[in-house]
């Protein structure tokens, strides 16, 4: 199966879209065409996603947020936004590439408040519904 270009979008680029990317390099290589970015994106990678991210074998802590006017000419690419607050940004984005775009609203785990380990959880959580996602393309 030949995939096309992805994008994934999210508000700011350091939590939702970085895991996708990662995990879409996880599932169909290192060379897979995937980016990710944001509408405003953050000045650094969020800790928490680093740390879910490094269960999964993923080292994100070099990972920098980057914005919609970072992405290449992906004529044709499949853009994926993952915030509902990204939506209209991510609707640009695709008819600017001639993209397909799909919305994976999943909430922010950043608002998720109490202790270290249930904002893990949290984290997880997004973690695995975009495993999820990601693993039904192929199916």
């Amino acid at each position: 199966m030949t995939l096309p270009a992805v994008v994934f979008v999210c508000g700011r680029n350091s939590v939702r879209s970085p895991m996708a990317e990662a995990l879409w390099k996880a599932r169909f290589g290192k060379d897979a065409p995937v980016v990710s970015c944001g509408v405003e994106p953050a000045d650094y990678a969020d800790g928490f996603m680093i740390a879910v991210m490094r269960e999964e074998g993923a080292d994100l802590s070099g990972f920098e947020p980057q914005g919609l006017d970072a992405v290449p000419d992906l004529t044709g690419a499949r853009v994926i936004c993952l915030a509902a607050e990204a939506h209209e940004a991510a609707a640009a984005l695709a008819k600017r590439c001639y993209a397909r775009l799909e919305d994976w609203h999943l909430a922010d785990p950043v608002s998720m408040e109490g202790s270290r380990e249930a904002r893990l959880e949290a984290y997880r959580a997004v973690r695995e519904a975009l495993k999820a996602r990601i693993a039904a393309i192929t199916q």
